[in-house]
């Protein structure tokens, strides 16, 4: 598929939520990536700067218009993006990084690329386009059955890494108690 039309509005900006005809022409599934070699975010962004601040600026911003998810700043490289459940994080970051987008998540967040080097037409409208396919194929064509299970395998590696933790702790605990013992004996 060939790339969309820059679309703008009547004062200059990008008209990211008028892009595509229809979402559904962008989704993930039986196209190719959306770019072909990986985007990385920046080692040692300068988030200070100008040019940094006026992308990331513009990414959280279409972002917002094409996903309805909530973006912010995160680290230096990176913005964050707010999911309304790790099992959606975890899914939009797998996707994304099939786009050829880099991205990962933690909780209920995605993290995708900034730079202060990325052009309007070029990088920006990567990350914008892959957040909008996935975020678009996440809600309208991944079923509940699909999201549930999603969600409880979420849950269940919760569960597991909590329990690891405790197993962990008890394990040093008990190894601490052994020193114990055998300075005292």
């Amino acid at each position: 598929m060939a790339s969309a039309p820059m679309v703008y509005n009547d004062d200059g900006s990008v008209a990211w939520e008028r892009m595509w005809t229809t979402f559904c022409e962008l989704a993930s599934v039986g196209g190719p990536p959306h770019r072909g070699e990986l985007l990385q975010a920046p080692t040692g962004a300068n988030a200070n700067s100008s040019a940094y601040r006026q992308v990331v600026h513009e990414i959280i911003r279409g972002i917002q218009l094409v996903s309805g998810l909530h973006a912010a700043p995160a680290t230096p490289g990176w913005i964050a993006i707010e999911c309304l459940s790790s099992a959606q994080a975890r899914w939009l970051s797998e996707q994304i990084n099939q786009e050829n987008v880099e991205c990962h998540w933690c909780g209920k967040e995605i993290f995708v690329p900034a730079a202060a080097n990325f052009t309007l037409k070029g990088e920006i409208k990567n990350v914008i386009t892959a957040v909008a396919k996935t975020t678009h194929y996440w809600d309208a064509h991944v079923s509940k059955e699909v999201k549930q299970t999603l969600a409880f395998e979420a849950a269940l590696q919760k569960a597991i890494d909590w329990l690891r933790h405790c197993l962990h702790a008890q394990s040093k605990e008990k190894q601490s108690e052994g020193e114990l013992t055998r300075k005292s004996a």
